[in-house]
Protein backbone atom coordinates (compact mmCIF):
# COMPACT_ATOMS: atom_id res chain seq x y z
CA UNK A 1 0.00 0.00 0.00
CA UNK A 2 1.26 3.59 -1.01
CA UNK A 3 1.72 5.73 2.01
CA UNK A 4 1.66 9.62 1.83
CA UNK A 5 4.37 11.66 2.79
CA UNK A 6 3.84 13.91 5.99
CA UNK A 7 3.47 17.49 5.43
CA UNK A 8 6.41 19.69 7.16
CA UNK A 9 4.19 22.54 7.95
CA UNK A 10 3.77 23.48 11.76
CA UNK A 11 1.95 26.08 11.66
CA UNK A 12 -1.42 25.70 13.36
CA UNK A 13 -3.95 26.16 11.24
CA UNK A 14 -2.47 24.64 7.66
CA UNK A 15 -0.73 21.00 7.20
CA UNK A 16 -1.18 19.93 10.75
CA UNK A 17 -3.10 16.69 10.65
CA UNK A 18 -3.33 12.92 11.71
CA UNK A 19 -3.88 11.74 8.44
CA UNK A 20 -4.71 12.88 4.80
CA UNK A 21 -8.52 11.41 5.62
CA UNK A 22 -9.16 14.16 8.65
CA UNK A 23 -8.52 16.96 6.61
CA UNK A 24 -10.69 15.82 3.20
CA UNK A 25 -13.37 14.37 4.95
CA UNK A 26 -15.56 17.42 5.79
CA UNK A 27 -18.95 16.25 5.05
CA UNK A 28 -19.35 12.81 6.57
CA UNK A 29 -19.83 14.08 9.96
CA UNK A 30 -20.98 17.19 11.49
CA UNK A 31 -18.28 18.31 13.20
CA UNK A 32 -14.49 17.75 14.19
CA UNK A 33 -15.63 16.80 17.50
CA UNK A 34 -18.21 14.76 16.71
CA UNK A 35 -17.78 10.81 17.53
CA UNK A 36 -18.06 9.34 14.01
CA UNK A 37 -20.22 6.20 12.91
CA UNK A 38 -18.19 3.32 11.56
CA UNK A 39 -19.46 4.05 7.89
CA UNK A 40 -17.81 7.61 8.17
CA UNK A 41 -14.70 6.31 9.40
CA UNK A 42 -14.53 4.00 6.30
CA UNK A 43 -15.30 6.70 4.52
CA UNK A 44 -12.87 8.79 5.81
CA UNK A 45 -10.43 5.88 5.36
CA UNK A 46 -11.02 5.12 1.34
CA UNK A 47 -10.86 9.08 0.75
CA UNK A 48 -7.03 9.12 1.66
CA UNK A 49 -6.87 5.85 -0.95
CA UNK A 50 -8.65 7.48 -3.56
CA UNK A 51 -6.78 10.37 -3.24
CA UNK A 52 -3.24 9.24 -2.27
CA UNK A 53 -4.21 6.82 -6.13
CA UNK A 54 -3.94 3.81 -4.25
CA UNK A 55 -7.48 3.01 -5.69
CA UNK A 56 -7.17 4.52 -9.17
CA UNK A 57 -10.58 6.00 -11.46
CA UNK A 58 -12.47 3.72 -12.54
CA UNK A 59 -11.29 0.78 -10.31
CA UNK A 60 -13.43 -1.50 -8.65
CA UNK A 61 -14.14 -1.33 -5.10
CA UNK A 62 -14.75 -4.72 -4.13
CA UNK A 63 -17.53 -4.89 -0.89
CA UNK A 64 -15.91 -8.44 0.56
CA UNK A 65 -12.43 -7.54 0.10
CA UNK A 66 -12.81 -4.24 1.79
CA UNK A 67 -14.71 -5.69 4.34
CA UNK A 68 -11.48 -7.98 4.70
CA UNK A 69 -9.20 -5.48 4.46
CA UNK A 70 -10.70 -3.77 7.33
CA UNK A 71 -12.03 -6.30 9.24
CA UNK A 72 -15.70 -5.26 9.47
CA UNK A 73 -19.07 -6.81 7.80
CA UNK A 74 -19.86 -5.97 4.18
CA UNK A 75 -22.92 -3.57 5.63
CA UNK A 76 -20.32 -0.35 7.01
CA UNK A 77 -18.82 -0.80 4.35
CA UNK A 78 -21.79 -0.77 1.61
CA UNK A 79 -23.00 2.58 3.50
CA UNK A 80 -19.47 4.09 3.29
CA UNK A 81 -19.31 3.53 -0.22
CA UNK A 82 -23.06 5.32 -0.66
CA UNK A 83 -21.10 8.14 0.86
CA UNK A 84 -18.73 8.47 -0.95
CA UNK A 85 -21.16 8.13 -3.78
CA UNK A 86 -22.91 11.25 -2.45
CA UNK A 87 -19.34 12.80 -2.76
CA UNK A 88 -19.24 11.66 -6.08
CA UNK A 89 -16.01 10.37 -5.45
CA UNK A 90 -17.32 6.56 -6.67
CA UNK A 91 -20.08 5.18 -8.99
CA UNK A 92 -22.59 3.05 -7.98
CA UNK A 93 -23.22 0.87 -11.19
CA UNK A 94 -26.37 -1.76 -11.33
CA UNK A 95 -24.75 -5.83 -11.13
CA UNK A 96 -21.52 -3.88 -11.47
CA UNK A 97 -21.05 -2.24 -7.90
CA UNK A 98 -18.77 0.81 -6.62
CA UNK A 99 -15.63 1.92 -8.59
CA UNK A 100 -13.95 4.70 -7.98
CA UNK A 101 -15.19 7.68 -10.12
CA UNK A 102 -13.01 8.07 -13.72
CA UNK A 103 -14.01 11.64 -14.69
CA UNK A 104 -13.33 12.71 -18.23
CA UNK A 105 -11.74 15.62 -19.43
CA UNK A 106 -15.29 17.94 -20.00
CA UNK A 107 -15.78 16.92 -16.00
CA UNK A 108 -12.96 18.31 -15.07
CA UNK A 109 -13.26 21.76 -17.24
CA UNK A 110 -16.62 21.94 -15.70
CA UNK A 111 -15.42 21.36 -12.19
CA UNK A 112 -13.00 23.61 -12.04
CA UNK A 113 -14.93 25.99 -13.96
CA UNK A 114 -18.02 26.11 -11.05
CA UNK A 115 -15.42 26.25 -8.27
CA UNK A 116 -13.87 29.38 -10.10
CA UNK A 117 -17.02 31.14 -9.83
CA UNK A 118 -17.99 30.27 -6.50
CA UNK A 119 -14.97 30.39 -4.98
CA UNK A 120 -14.65 34.30 -6.87
CA UNK A 121 -17.78 34.78 -5.15
CA UNK A 122 -16.64 33.99 -1.71
CA UNK A 123 -12.98 36.17 -2.50
CA UNK A 124 -15.41 38.97 -3.63
CA UNK A 125 -17.16 38.76 0.29
CA UNK A 126 -13.72 38.95 1.57
CA UNK A 127 -12.08 41.73 -0.26
CA UNK A 128 -15.34 44.11 0.73
CA UNK A 129 -15.41 43.45 4.27
CA UNK A 130 -11.70 43.29 4.82
CA UNK A 131 -10.97 41.91 7.90
CA UNK A 132 -7.34 41.72 9.97
CA UNK A 133 -8.44 38.50 11.34
CA UNK A 134 -9.19 37.01 8.10
CA UNK A 135 -5.98 38.42 6.55
CA UNK A 136 -3.47 36.74 9.21
CA UNK A 137 -5.11 33.65 8.24
CA UNK A 138 -4.49 34.37 4.53
CA UNK A 139 -1.13 35.26 4.96
CA UNK A 140 -0.38 32.29 7.07
CA UNK A 141 -1.71 30.08 4.31
CA UNK A 142 0.25 31.63 1.55
CA UNK A 143 3.63 31.06 4.06
CA UNK A 144 2.66 27.50 4.03
CA UNK A 145 2.57 26.84 0.51
CA UNK A 146 6.17 28.19 0.17
CA UNK A 147 7.05 26.00 2.97
CA UNK A 148 5.76 22.65 1.20
CA UNK A 149 6.78 23.59 -2.21
CA UNK A 150 10.20 24.70 -1.52
CA UNK A 151 10.41 20.90 1.17
CA UNK A 152 9.37 19.43 -2.02
CA UNK A 153 6.57 17.77 0.29
CA UNK A 154 3.48 17.13 -2.09
CA UNK A 155 1.43 15.54 0.05
CA UNK A 156 1.76 18.66 2.71
CA UNK A 157 1.14 21.16 -0.18
CA UNK A 158 -1.67 19.25 -1.32
CA UNK A 159 -3.00 19.87 2.27
CA UNK A 160 -2.73 23.27 2.77
CA UNK A 161 -4.34 24.06 -0.91
CA UNK A 162 -7.40 22.18 0.07
CA UNK A 163 -7.12 23.98 3.42
CA UNK A 164 -6.93 27.67 2.35
CA UNK A 165 -9.41 26.83 -0.44
CA UNK A 166 -11.97 25.99 2.09
CA UNK A 167 -11.21 28.32 4.25
CA UNK A 168 -12.03 31.24 1.58
CA UNK A 169 -15.14 29.61 1.52
CA UNK A 170 -16.02 29.21 5.30
CA UNK A 171 -14.48 33.32 6.07
CA UNK A 172 -16.52 34.25 3.62
CA UNK A 173 -19.72 33.42 5.42
CA UNK A 174 -21.65 31.77 2.22
CA UNK A 175 -22.43 28.37 3.40
CA UNK A 176 -24.47 27.23 0.11
CA UNK A 177 -20.90 27.77 -1.83
CA UNK A 178 -18.70 26.41 1.37
CA UNK A 179 -20.99 23.09 0.41
CA UNK A 180 -20.68 22.82 -2.81
CA UNK A 181 -16.77 23.95 -2.95
CA UNK A 182 -16.55 21.62 -0.23
CA UNK A 183 -17.58 18.45 -2.37
CA UNK A 184 -16.27 19.61 -5.75
CA UNK A 185 -13.10 20.31 -3.91
CA UNK A 186 -12.42 16.48 -3.10
CA UNK A 187 -13.38 15.17 -6.57
CA UNK A 188 -10.22 16.68 -7.99
CA UNK A 189 -7.66 16.26 -5.55
CA UNK A 190 -6.15 11.96 -6.58
CA UNK A 191 -5.84 14.16 -10.35
CA UNK A 192 -4.55 17.70 -8.52
CA UNK A 193 -1.76 15.83 -6.53
CA UNK A 194 -0.30 14.66 -9.47
CA UNK A 195 -0.11 17.93 -10.68
CA UNK A 196 1.32 19.51 -7.71
CA UNK A 197 4.44 16.46 -8.31
CA UNK A 198 5.70 18.93 -11.13
CA UNK A 199 7.47 21.79 -9.03
CA UNK A 200 6.81 24.47 -11.74
CA UNK A 201 2.87 23.51 -11.36
CA UNK A 202 3.45 23.86 -6.89
CA UNK A 203 4.92 26.95 -7.70
CA UNK A 204 2.46 28.51 -10.28
CA UNK A 205 -0.51 27.84 -7.48
CA UNK A 206 1.35 29.40 -4.64
CA UNK A 207 2.27 32.26 -6.39
CA UNK A 208 -1.48 32.46 -7.95
CA UNK A 209 -2.79 31.97 -4.67
CA UNK A 210 -0.26 34.84 -3.04
CA UNK A 211 -2.40 36.82 -5.91
CA UNK A 212 -5.27 36.32 -4.33
CA UNK A 213 -4.18 36.85 -0.77
CA UNK A 214 -3.00 40.66 -2.26
CA UNK A 215 -5.94 41.71 -3.89
CA UNK A 216 -8.38 40.66 -0.38
CA UNK A 217 -6.00 42.84 1.30
CA UNK A 218 -6.24 46.19 -0.47
CA UNK A 219 -10.20 45.59 -1.06
CA UNK A 220 -10.49 44.93 -4.09
CA UNK A 221 -13.24 42.34 -5.14
CA UNK A 222 -12.72 42.50 -8.85
CA UNK A 223 -8.80 41.68 -9.12
CA UNK A 224 -10.02 39.13 -6.40
CA UNK A 225 -12.23 37.19 -8.39
CA UNK A 226 -10.02 37.77 -11.82
CA UNK A 227 -7.10 35.99 -9.40
CA UNK A 228 -8.95 33.23 -8.32
CA UNK A 229 -10.10 32.66 -11.81
CA UNK A 230 -6.50 32.93 -13.25
CA UNK A 231 -5.29 30.42 -10.33
CA UNK A 232 -8.13 27.61 -11.07
CA UNK A 233 -7.79 28.08 -15.44
CA UNK A 234 -4.12 27.78 -14.51
CA UNK A 235 -4.78 24.30 -12.58
CA UNK A 236 -7.44 23.23 -15.00
CA UNK A 237 -5.37 23.27 -17.46
CA UNK A 238 -2.49 21.89 -15.64
CA UNK A 239 -5.12 18.55 -14.80
CA UNK A 240 -6.37 17.77 -18.21
CA UNK A 241 -3.16 18.20 -19.33
CA UNK A 242 -2.20 14.97 -17.44
CA UNK A 243 -5.46 13.60 -17.32
CA UNK A 244 -5.17 13.13 -21.43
Amino acid sequence: MKHAQQPVTTNERFGVRIDVAGTFSNSFASGPNVIKTLPEQLAEKLVELIINGVFEPGQRLHEVGLAEQFSVSRGPVREALRLLEREGLVTMASRKGAAVTQLTSKNLRDIFSVRSALMGICAEELARHQSAEVQSTLDEGTRALFVAHEAGDVAGFLVVVYQVSMYVAEASGNEIAKSILFSLGRQTLSITRRVFEVPEHRLMWATDWKEIAEAIRAEDPVRARQSVRRLLDDTSKAAVAIYE
